[in-house]
C-alpha cells in the first residue's frame, strides 16, 4: 500500500491535477484496482470535487488546523491503504511539512512529488521545499514533475530556471544542480486539452482511456438511426476524446508510472 504526497508552496503549479490525473491512476493500477483514498489538505480550494464521476477514488477533505495537524497526519498515514495526499499552497504547505516532519510521519511516506511550472518562483519554491524535507529525512524519495510541458518547445528552454540552459545561448546553471545527484529525478506532464475535457466530465484521462464502451459502434448506430444531431455530435466528441486519452496515457502517463515504480518499488 503506497503513500504519495503532492505539494509545493507555490499555487497554480498543478498539484491537484497531478494528484488526480497521475497519482490516483498509478496507485489504482498498482494495488490490483483497489479504490484509492485521496486526502485533500486545503481550506481554500476543494479541487477533488471536480472529479465527482471518478470511480478510482474516495475523497476526503481535511481541515488544516495547526494545533492538531501532527495528530491528524499520523492518523491518516498510518492507515493500511493506498493513498494520495494533496496539500494546498502557501501556509498550508508550511504547516503540513512542519507537522509531517515533527511527527516523524515523513518516514511513513513512500514518495513526495513536487510539481512545478516554468516560472522562476516555481523552481525556487520546489528546491527550498526539497531541502526542508531532505534535512529531516535524507532517505525519502522525491520526484519533480515539470507540469504543462509544451512538446513543441525544447525542455531546457521551457524549464531553463530549473534545468539550466543546455543550448549554450545563456550561461545559466539550473537550480537542479543544487539538488543531490541521487535526487535529480524529474518527469514531464505534457500539456493537453484531454486533461481539461476529462475534468469537465468529472473524471480522469486514464479512466476515459480505459472506458469499456464501444463508442465507435454507438456512433455508427446513432448515425444510421438518424438520431438528434446534438446526440451524434456528443458521441463523436467522446469517441475522439477517448482516442486522445489512450494516446496521452501511453505517451505521457505510463512513462511517469514507470519512473514512480523505479523510485518506490
Amino acid at each position: 500500500m503506497s503513500k504519495i504526497v503532492v505539494l509545493n508552496a507555490k499555487g497554480g503549479v498543478g498539484k491537484s491535477t497531478i494528484s488526480m490525473q497521475v497519482v490516483v491512476p498509478y496507485l489504482y493500477t498498482r494495488s490490483q484496482n483497489n479504490i484509492v483514498n485521496y486526502y485533500e489538505f486545503d481550506d481554500e480550494n476543494e479541487d477533488s470535487k471536480s472529479f465527482i464521476n471518478s470511480k478510482l477514488v474516495n475523497s476526503t477533505q481535511v481541515k488544516v488546523v495547526e494545533s492538531n495537524l501532527r495528530e491528524v497526519i499520523a492518523d491518516i498515514v498510518l492507515k493500511d491503504e493506498s493513498m494520495c495526499i494533496d496539500v494546498g499552497a502557501n501556509k498550508t504547505t508550511n504547516y503540513f511539512v512542519s507537522s509531517l516532519i515533527d511527527s516523524g510521519m515523513v518516514d511513513a511516506i513512500d514518495l513526495i512529488i513536487i510539481p512545478l511550472a516554468d516560472g522562476e518562483l516555481d523552481a525556487i519554491n520546489a528546491v527550498e521545499l526539497y531541502y526542508k524535507i531532505k534535512e529531516s529525512q535524507s532517505e525519502v524519495k522525491i520526484l519533480f514533475v515539470l507540469n504543462r510541458y509544451n512538446e513543441l518547445r525544447n525542455i531546457h528552454s521551457q524549464f531553463d530556471i530549473f534545468l539550466g540552459d543546455k543550448r549554450g545561448f545563456f550561461d545559466t546553471q539550473g537550480l537542479i544542480e543544487n539538488i543531490g545527484a541521487q535526487d535529480r529525478n524529474y518527469v514531464t506532464l505534457t500539456d493537453s486539452d484531454t486533461i481539461k475535457y476529462c475534468r469537465s466530465f468529472g473524471t480522469t484521462v486514464w479512466e476515459l482511456a480505459n472506458l469499456d464502451r464501444d463508442l465507435t459502434g454507438q456512433l455508427r448506430e446513432a448515425i444510421k438511426e438518424k438520431r438528434d444531431k446534438q446526440e451524434i455530435k456528443m458521441l463523436s466528441f467522446k469517441k475522439a476524446l477517448k482516442g486522445d486519452c489512450e494516446l496521452y496515457t501511453k505517451n505521457s502517463l505510463e512513462n511517469i508510472f514507470k519512473k514512480i515504480d523505479e523510485l518506490i518499488r
